[in-house]
């Protein structure tokens, strides 16, 4: 037996949660709504005491994780673009940039978004949402591809 708990929203500053009670091959066997930190505690230690649940057999889904879990829209990847700040001097160039730099992003089948700031130091690419990256070959992915586009800066 195990317990899985989610959050699953937040309302004026308290959390609701699903707590479920699952066998071992991860099949629901209870499932409680409950409001509140101090309810979701009392209800986790109660079924543990009573199921004898070990604590590493309880697990715990924040509302960010439940809501992308619920939500099957593709997350896009957000890249920050640090140019020079003589570069936007001459906004075609930094239109053709960008224009250059989708072109080669859709053909990839990539969902970017780009946003393209000005620096008085050094130039560079940054990735703002990294939290949608789950596993190191998500993020290898991502790293090549940011080394790509900074080698094209040059």
């Amino acid at each position: 037996m195990k317990i899985e708990t989610k959050n699953y929203s937040l309302k004026n500053g308290k959390r609701s949660y699903l707590v479920y009670l699952k066998d071992q091959n991860n099949n629901s066997l209870e499932c409680y709504d409950i409001y509140g930190d101090e309810d979701r505690l009392r209800k986790e230690e109660e079924l543990s005491e009573k199921y004898e649940i070990d604590s590493v057999d309880i697990t715990y889904v924040s509302l960010e994780k439940f809501k992308e879990d619920e939500d099957p829209v593709d997350k896009p990847l957000f890249l920050v673009f640090y140019l020079s700040r003589d570069l936007f001097s001459n906004a075609e160039l930094v239109a053709a940039y960008g224009e250059n730099v989708k072109k080669y992003l859709d053909e990839k089948g990539d969902n970017v978004r780009l946003f393209f700031m000005p620096t008085d130091t050094e130039e560079k690419i940054v990735c703002i949402n990294p939290l949608y990256i789950e596993t190191k070959d998500e993020y290898d992915k991502i790293d090549g591809l940011i080394k790509e586009l900074e080698s094209q800066l040059v």
